[in-house]
């Protein structure tokens, strides 16, 4: 595997240390602050809106500007949004606005790391390395939980929780200012002409009929991801206590960083299958099995503990597998020169599903029960499906297409 795929895995890892912050301290920041689950669950989408809101310019900016340089100055926006979040949060507008930032800082990070890697590997090494990095989204959410949790058992203040992993994502944009080298690829950079400019190209992407089928697919694929992501380590507190089983902090985050390391593989294997394959039938396919998938989650809530922890553990497998195979897809379909704007709308689509997740299941607990009832666990899970579902029909439709 080339020197770039390990460095770009390897700082984006360091670069989502803050990502578990608001999951793992929720439980405890809704108590302190006296938050609905409706207004927790806009903080956890808080992060996605401002990760669209950054992306137009972030991301578009690497269609102008080398983008390692784009990388290193959105590791210390994100940096700067956990420390602001550590000092100044106290309520729900003040960490609205904070862990927006944060989700600003992680808009210039992600997708300009995978343009890092784009522009220095060759037609193939695309293919077959783009759901490598993709994967290891999982990998820093597992590293984040992981960290995270070790530091709530221990009964860490979250003020400094949140500055800790603040010094990781700090020093995540180094190794790639300084590593990554030169790019291979012969496109030329376009003068940046402002905003607008980057805007409007970002809009002629909706042109392109054979990318427009991934970036829905996925934006369904980030809504339900991120809305499993910001609850389930409250869900499974929620289930411990219900079912009299005794589990620490550290054995849950644990727990939820095995998950997140599981779909490192679950989107590479997908993303593997589908080379050379009909990749939009097989996608299909794959939202239709895990909204399924969803529903057998949600029943297992109602049977016994440990059922519902592996069912948990399962969905998410069944999640992450078409993570990388919808990036590839948007990739694949288009051209060097507004592959940045390309990116740019995926992650602008797929981050606004991300930012309605949380929400839909915060309003699911605030309407069926509470966050103490099976039946609105139940019913949020089951939503979050619908993601899934969304990506099926439209790659389905799409599928008798000649898309790479």
């Amino acid at each position: 595997m080339p020197f770039i795929v390990y460095l770009t895995c390897f700082s984006q890892v360091l670069s989502m240390a803050g990502f578990a912050a608001w999951p793992i301290y929720l439980i405890d920041l809704q108590n302190l602050w006296s938050l609905t689950n409706l207004e927790a669950g806009w903080i956890s989408g808080a992060f996605f809106f401002g990760y669209i809101f950054a992306t137009p310019f972030l991301v578009g900016l690497t269609d102008s500007y080398d983008s390692k340089k784009v990388y290193f100055i959105s590791s210390l926006i994100g940096s700067i949004g956990l420390i602001l979040f550590a000092l100044f949060a106290n309520g729900f507008y003040s960490a609205l606005l904070m862990w927006s930032i944060v989700g600003a800082g992680f808009a210039g990070t992600y997708m300009p790391g995978l343009q890092i890697l784009n522009e220095r590997l060759d037609a193939k090494g695309k293919e077959k390395y783009v759901s490598v990095y993709t994967a290891f989204f999982g990998l820093g959410t597992a590293a984040s939980f992981f960290i995270l949790g070790i530091l709530k058992e221990y009964n860490l203040d979250w003020n400094y929780g949140f500055l800790i992993v603040a010094s990781f994502q700090l020093f995540s944009g180094i190794p790639i200012i300084l590593f990554s080298g030169p790019r291979i690829e012969t496109k030329p950079y376009v003068r940046f002409s402002g905003i607008l400019k980057i805007l409007k190209s970002i809009y002629n992407v909706f042109k392109n009929k054979k990318a427009m089928p991934y970036i829905i697919g996925y934006g369904g694929h980030t809504y339900e991801l991120f809305g499993y992501r910001s609850w389930t380590f409250a869900c499974v507190v929620f289930l411990s206590s219900t079912y009299n089983v005794y589990l620490s902090n550290i054995f849950i985050a644990n727990f939820l960083a095995i998950i997140g390391l599981t779909g490192i593989f679950s989107s590479i294997i997908g993303a593997q299958y589908c080379i050379g394959k009909n990749r939009p039938l097989i996608i299909s396919y794959m939202g239709l099995i895990c909204f399924f998938g969803s529903i057998i989650t949600a029943f297992s809530f109602w049977i016994n503990l440990y059922l519902a922890l592996l069912f948990i553990f399962i969905y998410n497998i069944l999640i992450i597998m078409d993570s990388g195979s919808l990036t590839t897809g948007t990739v694949l379909n288009g051209s060097s020169q507004d592959r940045g704007s390309r990116l740019a709308l995926h992650s602008i689509i797929g981050f606004l599903g991300g930012a309605l997740g949380g929400p839909i299941v915060g309003l699911a607990l605030d309407s069926f029960g509470g966050e103490n009832s099976k039946l609105s666990w139940s019913v949020g899970f089951v939503a979050l499906g619908l993601g899934s579902l969304l990506s099926s029909y439209v790659l389905k439709k799409n599928s008798k297409y000649k898309l790479k």
